[in-house]
């Protein structure tokens, strides 16, 4: 029985991660990749539906923002590669500058920045609850580095719980990079796991701007838990293959947007 219940649970994160890669998917190709008969997958499509995972269409289903929910944050990482890269090169070469002091969360886009920052010849300090960043920025002689504790979540390589917000209570940045799971109009600037909203908010309130990084997977899409509105954001830095009338409708809610340029 246990066997049998281990196997669902890897089937379903098997699900989610492939649906991170590709975003769409029909059940026949769940079938084929996942060698499973086509019930079994239903079953598995109508079960992360409910659990607020997955959203299911006619004849297959497609990734939401809370796909990625406690899901690796160096899968998050290999997802749009490309695009994190344009964005990260663009914080780069158009915002940051030496002597600064900046905070990183623990999105994947800031893993990615991370690497480009110690690629750089840019001097900083940099707070941050990501372990996986704070491991890449730990090589460079460049960088002042801050590693906020607590709990760590093997997951999402990060430190999560009250005394991370208690510790950021006296540090202030120059910058916030907030790397969310879902930016829309309707709802602001959201998240899907709900342990991570309340550092994220401290981490606002003692920077002296705040910028979100989101490729344009994240833009128009639901998080579980609002971060924030867009009066907290000084801009958003994503990427041109970011839907047009999302753009338009955040520009209408007053954000400037940024579209960085695709690496080719």
């Amino acid at each position: 029985m246990k066997k049998t219940k281990d196997s669902r649970k890897k089937r379903h994160e098997q699900i989610r991660n492939l649906l991170i890669s590709h975003n769409l998917l029909s059940v026949a190709e769940f079938c084929r990749i996942l060698d499973c008969s086509e019930a079994t997958i239903r079953n598995d499509l109508r079960y992360l539906e409910e659990q607020g995972f997955i959203q299911r269409t006619f004849g297959g289903a497609i990734a939401t923002a809370n796909t990625t929910y406690n899901t690796d944050v160096m899968l998050r990482t290999s997802v749009s590669t490309k695009e994190k890269e344009a964005i990260a090169d663009y914080v780069i070469h158009h915002i940051l500058v030496s002597g600064q002091i900046i905070t990183l969360d623990a999105g994947s886009t800031n893993v990615i920045l991370a690497q480009k920052i110690i690629e750089s010849p840019l001097e900083l300090t940099v707070i941050t609850n990501s372990f996986a960043a704070a491991s890449i920025l730990s090589k460079s002689e460049k960088i002042n580095l801050y590693l906020v504790g607590g709990y760590y979540n093997p997951l999402t390589y990060a430190f999560l719980d009250e005394m991370a917000p208690k510790i950021l209570e006296s540090i202030r940045s120059d910058i916030f990079f907030l790397a969310p799971n879902g930016l829309s109009k309707e709802a602001g600037i959201t998240i899907s796991d709900p342990k991570e909203v309340f550092i994220k908010q401290t981490m606002i309130r003692h920077a002296r701007q705040c910028i979100a990084l989101a490729d344009h997977s994240k833009i128009g899409k639901l998080g579980l838990k609002v971060i924030c509105g867009f009066e907290a954001l000084r801009m958003l830095v994503t990427d041109d293959k970011a839907d047009v009338q999302e753009i338009a409708k955040l520009e209408e809610s007053g954000v400037r947007v940024i579209a960085a340029p695709s690496v080719s």
